[in-house]
């Protein structure tokens, strides 16, 4: 998120965006992005043709398997006040919902998704309603 907000203060492109967010890697993802842009840029033809979109699904398919996403989603679903301030409460619940809404876009179809993504909803349910508007919108009918 830290990235996203340079990213919108900066102006960057979609293209610059890539560029810096690998040159931001170090050990790991360092070894694991050099691979892989060779194989994008064999796949794309070139890495200009990479969208910040695809980056970023690549990333997190690569760092955050389901497996953690799963345990995510139940640390989201079962996330109660306990010993946490409200305002602790909040955060942690918010920092969880966060994830509930990218998950929820990267699924959707391309086409929806691409009209949605340029708006960087963190709210779940604002992404759910433009979502049903752009799909309705895609089909021709009127909300």
């Amino acid at each position: 998120m830290d990235l996203e907000r340079t990213y919108e203060i900066c102006g960057c492109t979609q293209d610059q965006k890539v560029l810096y967010a690998g040159y931001l890697f170090q050990e790991e993802a360092r070894m694991w992005w050099d691979t892989r842009r060779q194989l994008l840029v064999r796949e794309l033809g070139s890495l200009a043709a990479l969208s910040w979109e695809r980056f970023k699904e690549e990333f997190d398919n690569r760092f955050f398997p389901d497996s953690a996403k799963q345990l995510k989603a139940q640390e989201f679903a079962s996330l109660t006040q306990g010993s946490l301030t409200v305002e602790q409460y909040a955060a942690k619940f918010m920092a969880l919902g966060r994830m509930q809404a990218q998950k929820f876009q990267a699924g959707l179809q391309p086409r929806v998704r691409s009209q949605v993504a340029c708006l960087r909803l963190e709210n779940y349910q604002e992404l759910v309603n433009v979502a049903v508007i752009a799909e309705a919108e895609q089909r021709g009918l009127a909300i």
